[in-house]
């Protein structure tokens, strides 16, 4: 649009705001002017003033049209990339979450030297508590040789306990009637290990 097209836009503008009938009140005093102060009607001949107003109407009418059809495209297509945008956002707010989800219940396999690294700090955690439950010299049974009453009651029942319960072997396994299994620490471990966290995954 030139700007001699919107030389007079103020102007308009303010005659249309002083209608309150809109547009219908502001072409009524259009053409009531025209017919007052110019020979819009007459000049022409016969025809020629609707012939006119027909011509300038289609003209303007066709603008107008392709100006609100591409501001609807433009519309259309914001709302497109916009909605495509919150589609991808949740995407991968998604594929975040799958991923977290799967390093957290992932199960990792150890390897030798890992599981052996693994192996010695459990052996060194169990040492330390073995060696922090013997009694010092200040003790009642200075040394852990020897033991009060409670505790030879303690023992009698554990070992009543434990009477009928299945004793390891020399390799941690066990002496059945028809066969014989071993197992090592390390790979008793491993399982404990891949179990729990099976269940933890669960």
């Amino acid at each position: 649009m030139s700007k001699n097209e919107e030389k007079f836009d103020g102007m308009l503008l303010a005659m249309a705001q002083q209608h309150e009938g809109g547009v219908q009140d502001l072409l009524d005093t259009i053409f009531n002017f025209l017919a007052r102060k110019t020979d819009f009607y007459t000049g022409g001949g016969e025809g020629a003033a609707e012939k006119l107003v027909t011509g300038k109407f289609k003209k303007y009418e066709a603008t107008a049209l392709a100006k609100a059809a591409a501001e609807k495209a433009e519309r259309a297509e914001q709302e497109r990339r916009r909605k495509e945008r919150l589609e991808k956002k949740k995407k991968e707010e998604e594929k975040t979450e799958e991923e977290q989800m799967d390093t957290d219940s992932r199960i990792v396999e150890l390897t030798d030297e890992q599981a052996a690294k693994l192996q010695e700090e459990i052996d060194n955690k169990k040492l330390s508590k073995e060696v922090a439950a013997v009694p010092g010299p200040s003790g009642d049974n200075a040394g852990g040789e020897l033991k009060n009453d409670n505790a030879e009651i303690d023992d009698e029942e554990e070992d009543e306990k434990e009477k009928n319960k299945l004793r390891p072997n020399s390799g941690n396994g066990a002496d059945m009637p028809n066969y014989r299994w071993t197992q090592t620490l390390q790979e008793v471990e491993r399982i404990r290990i891949l179990f729990g966290r099976a269940l933890f995954r669960t």
